[in-house]
């Protein structure tokens, strides 16, 4: 994995921007059913005062999953926030990495950030664990398995409660007793 770091002690006093920008692959990027084709973006506002900065901004990039009612592979905006501080502190480390803190102690002389770690969190925390193509997809015919977002495949719900699942047809019949026998 490549590591991106960003020079923290080599901001100016004030507001000031970054930009960075990672392919998927150099991130490390690997989910269940997710594809990552486009480029991770950070956008970063930083706000410098004296030896303390504060960070944050937005982490975006486009995934492709699968809509877990009707399986099409549809297309996700992800735009997560990320913010953290840092603290420039004279014998800290040299090469801190962004992990386990959110405020970061980093030596002001030669001071840098490895920030793909909190990156790479923020856009695998940010994918949906229950992805849908849309908030009413009809999802997949359980008698054909047809796509019912494409048409209508011509099982309605009548014929659907008249073909019962043999292993439930006992069931069927117990539930039917019980209702005859005013229970």
């Amino acid at each position: 994995m490549i590591k991106n770091y960003f020079e923290v002690s080599a901001l100016p006093e004030g507001r000031s921007s970054s930009d960075f920008l990672w392919k998927p692959e150099n991130l490390d990027l690997k989910y269940n059913n997710v594809d990552f084709p486009t480029d991770v973006l950070l956008h970063l506002n930083n706000i410098r005062r004296g030896l303390e900065i504060t960070c944050f901004g937005t982490v975006s990039t486009i995934i492709e999953t699968k809509c877990v009612r009707c399986l099409d592979v549809f297309p996700i905006e992800l735009a997560e926030k990320i913010d953290f501080a840092v603290r420039l502190i004279a014998g800290a480390p040299i090469n801190s990495q962004l992990w386990d803190e959110d405020i970061v102690r980093v030596d002001p002389a030669s001071g840098k950030i490895d920030i793909s770690p909190r990156v790479r969190d923020a856009v695998l925390l940010g994918v949906p664990t229950h992805p849908l193509c849309k908030p009413d997809c009809k999802g997949l015919c359980p008698i054909c398995g047809a796509n019912l977002n494409h048409g209508d495949c011509g099982h309605t719900k009548e014929k659907q409660e008249k073909q019962i699942d043999p292993r439930w047809e006992k069931l069927k019949q117990l539930l039917e007793n019980k209702n005859q026998q005013g229970g």
